[in-house]
């Protein structure tokens, strides 16, 4: 950290919360370089110059925060600054003149914050000997998806830019729920699940013209089909009587998950598949069952995240 700040001439104080967290120590010598270039990037680009942050009335010093805890069977590791937070718009104008996406087309915050894990992607009008906020950043998530995990961005424009990683507390072995689905079984990690049910036509609300959301007491969930999500088979056009496996993220985002059965409950032995296939969406890693069959693993983080990012914006219709 003084390294850091002294080369870009900055005041800058670390703060680190969950010293106490436990973490298998393979994950933890495979982290240090992707956390060592997350810091970097905070200090670097994402906290303004002294005299830029006085003049928006914050202290001169700025502050990194490294935060460590243990939540739903998974260990959560945020680096987060008090910056000014990530500039939207310049990084959209930057991806459209770099050809990554059309001129016109619109994008959400999330999706325009993702923009920074393409390979190469950086917002750094100079490059530094530390980082540009973008650069190597699709190598951290390699890293991170390489461990089981995923990384998710959150940023407030004048506050600051929080990165979250969610990882499996151990890479040897996970809970899982054995499900099927168009006749795959895969698993799907147990801690990730909340409750599951069975969708009934009252619950069903249209939304738009190709969405449905499923009514959960007092709220509206996004429903996703996950056959149609892995390309197992067609979107299905009946979801009554169908299982729902409800989902909630490390980011509050929530949705029920469709599928056609629930074999049972086990521990699995994971077996990574970026080397050999790369990233997967919505496949965090495989396992071999009790039957000799192999099973893919499942990332209910990126199948949500996907799922809603394609969920139309349109208000639920009546029944």
């Amino acid at each position: 950290m003084r390294e850091s700040s002294a080369a870009v001439k900055k005041s800058v104080k670390l703060i680190t919360e969950g010293d106490d967290t436990e973490v298998d120590k393979t994950v933890i010598e495979r982290l240090a370089d992707p956390l060592t270039h997350m810091i970097r990037n905070a200090v670097d680009h994402g906290l303004e110059a002294a005299e830029t942050r006085v003049a928006n009335g914050k202290a001169e010093q700025g502050v990194v925060r490294l935060r460590a805890a243990h939540r739903s069977g998974r260990v959560v590791i945020e680096v987060s600054d008090d910056g000014g937070g990530i500039n939207r718009d310049r990084v959209k104008q930057i991806a459209i003149e770099k050809g990554l996406i059309p001129e016109n087309v619109l994008l959400s915050d999330t999706e325009i914050d993702n923009l920074l894990f393409m390979p190469g992607f950086s917002t750094a009008a100079e490059v530094s000997n530390l980082s540009g906020r973008g650069v190597g950043m699709d190598v951290v998530r390699s890293a991170i998806q390489n461990l089981g995990g995923r990384i998710t961005i959150t940023s407030v424009p004048g506050q600051g830019t929080t990165f979250s990683i969610s990882l499996p507390l151990t890479l040897a072995v996970l809970d899982g729920m054995v499900i099927d689905v168009a006749g795959q079984s895969v698993v799907m990690p147990l801690a990730a699940i909340s409750e599951t049910m069975m969708l009934g036509p009252d619950e069903l609300k249209p939304l738009g013209a190709n969405s449905m959301l499923v009514q959960v007491r007092e709220r509206f969930l996004p429903l996703i089909d996950l056959a149609e999500k892995l390309g197992f088979s067609p979107k299905r056009t009946d979801f009554k009587n169908c299982i729902a496996l409800l989902i909630a993220n490390d980011d509050g985002q929530e949705a029920a998950i469709v599928i056609d059965a629930i074999q049972d409950q086990r521990q699995v032995v994971i077996k990574g598949l970026q080397d050999a296939y790369g990233n997967i969406p919505g496949v965090a890693a495989a396992t071999i069952l009790g039957d000799g069959k192999i099973a893919l693993i499942l990332d209910p983080g990126d199948i949500v995240v996907r799922g809603i990012d394609h969920t139309d914006t349109a208000q639920p219709q009546s029944a």
